[in-house]
């Protein structure tokens, strides 16, 4: 029987930091619980989504002391992951109806930061570690990365295990008599779709933005298929009903820009939202306010939409605030339509008239032809910009609330 199980988005482990975690994480256990370590936690291999669950890995859901859910982006939309904490989730609920007690046998660890949390696991939310306002702000993955907070990370990984190994000595959580059948469980999750500030026609602009500063707002210049069906040679197959529908790189990129976008932002322990350019300037008021990075992404063809052209000329006049990175895709496609390579720059220089003129490379990356160039441009962007941040960004210090109002002096030996 392990000790834990340890539940997370495969696509967040491939760099292989959750499986390091999990290395330490297990040697710790079983250092307290004099077990081995192979014994101390279960982690699943690579199981491809829609494939059922093998036996070891239905069994160690049914007898795990805890469950340890790596939360992130990933995870919470994650119907796989939903389904495991499902599981676990009835376990819990049917001990305490049975004995009375609510072990605290499913422990949510912040990964990377989420906007929001489905209701299942926020209900379990386990505050007792030494945290921090890195890990607060930033998450594990960050703690765990810098060297700077390698004490941080090793005391979290230690009381984590001492939590496990407590749990495991006073509750026999209860066990189901027949192991889970993947297509029996339904997802614990019921997060709504990530909100969108406007995404064309009739779209809501009610949003939630994240405060965390590890945030990324990626921000579309987009129009919808039907906007672009006289302009723009294959609208039909490269946009849809919104501007989160954009897919540029189609079909070396089936995704949409935005979200493919946060993946490359979630690899980088960011959270992040996509959000439209009509809604820029509130957008980019509250990353200031709150230390995030706004990153532009423009199409050519959708950047002279007249609800597009106020709001990116405004853009441009703005002087006062840092300039937001501009990236635009242009590919192959869009260089044999009609007028090519000058209508690109003729309509830059209509609404962004001084950033093509006066940018650096640092907040204007054009022409980017390819999806792996524009990976790259991407993931150069937030570094220059989370730089910028840590030297110019906005600084808070709370005012001293109680307490004497002169400094104590130690006397004596």
């Amino acid at each position: 029987m392990p000790l834990f199980f340890l539940s997370y988005a495969q696509e967040d482990n491939r760099n292989g930091q959750i499986q390091q975690f999990f290395g330490d994480l297990s040697e710790a256990v079983a250092g307290l619980a004099a077990t081995r370590w192979d014994e101390a936690g279960f982690i699943d291999g690579q199981i491809p989504l829609g494939s059922s669950w093998t036996d070891s890995l239905s069994d160690a859901l049914s007898t795990s002391a805890c469950l340890i859910a790596l939360t992130s982006p990933r995870y919470v939309v994650s119907d796989y992951c939903g389904r495991e904490f499902r599981v676990f989730a009835d376990r819990v609920d049917e001990h305490e109806r049975q004995f009375h007690v609510r072990p605290p046998a499913i422990v949510p660890v912040q990964w990377i930061p989420c906007d929001r949390l489905p209701k299942a696991v926020a209900r379990f939310q386990y505050r007792k570690f030494p945290t921090g306002t890195a890990y607060d702000q930033d998450g594990l993955l960050t703690l765990k990365q810098r060297k700077r907070h390698e004490d941080d990370y090793a005391d979290f990984v230690d009381t984590l295990a001492r939590h496990i190994v407590q749990t495991a000595r006073n509750h026999q959580l209860y066990r189901p008599a027949q192991r889970p059948v993947l297509s029996k469980v339904t997802s614990a999750f019921d997060l709504p779709p990530r909100p969108q500030a406007h995404q064309g026609p009739d779209a809501s602009k009610a949003v939630e933005r994240a405060t965390s500063a590890r945030h990324v707002h990626i921000v579309l210049v987009a129009g919808s298929s039907a906007e672009l069906a006289g302009s723009r040679p294959g609208a039909e197959d490269r946009y849809g009903a919104f501007s989160r529908d954009w897919r540029p790189y189609r079909p070396e990129v089936e995704a949409p820009i935005g979200s493919w976008a946060g993946d490359i932002a979630t690899t980088k322990s960011y959270g992040w939202t996509v959000e439209d350019a009509e809604d820029l300037a509130a957008v980019r008021e509250w990353a200031r306010t709150h230390n995030q990075i706004v990153v532009l992404v423009i199409d050519v063809w959708s950047a002279d939409l007249p609800r597009y052209r106020v709001s990116l000329i405004r853009h441009d006049r703005d002087k006062d605030s840092p300039r937001a990175p501009v990236l635009v895709p242009w590919t192959a496609a869009d260089e044999a339509a009609a007028g090519g390579n000058r209508k690109m720059w003729d309509t830059l220089a209509r609404v962004l008239p001084s950033h093509v003129l006066h940018s650096t490379r640092d907040v204007w990356r054009t022409e980017i032809a390819t999806s792996a160039r524009f990976q790259e441009e991407l993931e150069e962007a937030l570094v220059v910009e989370q730089v910028r941040i840590y030297r110019m960004g906005t600084v808070y210090q709370e005012p001293p609330t109680d307490g004497p109002g002169t400094r104590p002096i130690l006397e004596g030996p």
